[in-house]
């Protein structure tokens, strides 16, 4: 089996209903949302010492294999042991979004636990670090990196009765962070945010508003970004509703799947296909994730 299908099926069999707790993505009504991230590691202890001891997920096994899964609000994290080639860092995807009421009370937790927070943006090569807040330790906002290089960001989450972190975007970096943002725009039928920097530019999800951001790289220019496929952040995975036809309209934006739209009946059915951006980050497109229970 090529490793291709090797992560699909991973995938579906990291999504088959738990025993004794609930798996389920919240949002039922977008048409299209951050389903899931997966995440290739070295140890398994390491990273449930991250997400679950540090940032209060919840841990899961699922199928034969017992699949490490890691459960957060309208998220999973796939965990594969497969040492990664290297950090986010220097492919397309820069981190994960998070959002929580009490940022410095994480922020302390973290760094208790023996990791560090990071800058925010890339910066220049020769200049001094970064102001607090980008820096990763501000009130409001902070980054961190945890095992094998993944990088988070937490935000403040102002909601009355907001749950302690849950998800809250998935965030890019490119030289040419304009056209990627056109170019996921196109293709997850996403609106532009208003708010445009010299730096940064958002994407709204339909039915899901704030999500998809997008840094320019502003480190070493001569860095070509490297794929996804093998680092640390393997791929981003959205939920895609009614996806069969959903890749029959990328085929007609002129969007190559790399894998194509199949399903798994003895895995409740679950739809999957993948495609990859051009400039090599790995998306899988699912459809069933949000009716597992």
């Amino acid at each position: 089996m090529n490793r291709m299908l090797s992560v699909i099926v991973v995938t579906v069999l990291v999504v088959a209903p738990a025993s004794h707790a609930s798996a389920q993505l919240l949002n039922k009504e977008a048409p299209i949302v951050v389903g899931h991230y997966h995440l290739n590691v070295t140890s398994i202890a390491e990273h449930k010492k991250f997400w679950v001891d540090t940032l209060g997920g919840t841990a899961m096994t699922f199928g034969p294999d017992n699949i490490d899964v890691i459960k957060f609000p309208d998220v999973f994290i796939f965990l594969r042991v497969q040492p990664p080639t290297g950090p986010s860092r220097g492919t397309p995807f820069d981190h994960i979004g998070f959002a929580a009421p009490d940022v410095p009370a994480i922020v302390a937790k973290i760094k208790a636990n023996g990791f560090q927070t990071t800058f925010g943006r890339e910066p220049v090569p020769g200049a001094p670090p970064p102001p607090e807040g980008q820096g990763g330790s501000g009130a409001g906002i902070a980054y961190v990196l945890g095992p094998d290089g993944v990088k988070i960001e937490i935000v403040t989450n102002r909601e009355p009765n907001a749950v302690p972190l849950k998800h809250h975007h998935a965030h890019f970096i490119n030289k040419q962070y304009v056209e990627m943002q056109q170019w996921y725009m196109k293709v997850l039928d996403a609106t532009l945010r208003p708010g445009q920097t010299d730096f940064f530019i958002g994407a709204d999800l339909p039915g899901v508003g704030y999500m998809l951001n997008f840094f320019r790289w502003e480190g070493d220019q001569n860095m070509v970004p490297v794929t996804t496929t093998g680092r640390v952040v393997d791929h981003v995975g959205f939920e895609v509703k009614n996806l069969e036809e959903f890749c029959r309209k990328l085929a007609a934006k002129g969007i190559t799947l790399a894998v194509p739209y199949r399903k798994v009946p003895a895995l409740n059915n679950i739809g999957t296909a993948f495609i990859t951006d051009p400039w090599g980050t790995s998306i899988e497109l699912t459809e069933g994730l949000n009716k597992v229970s």
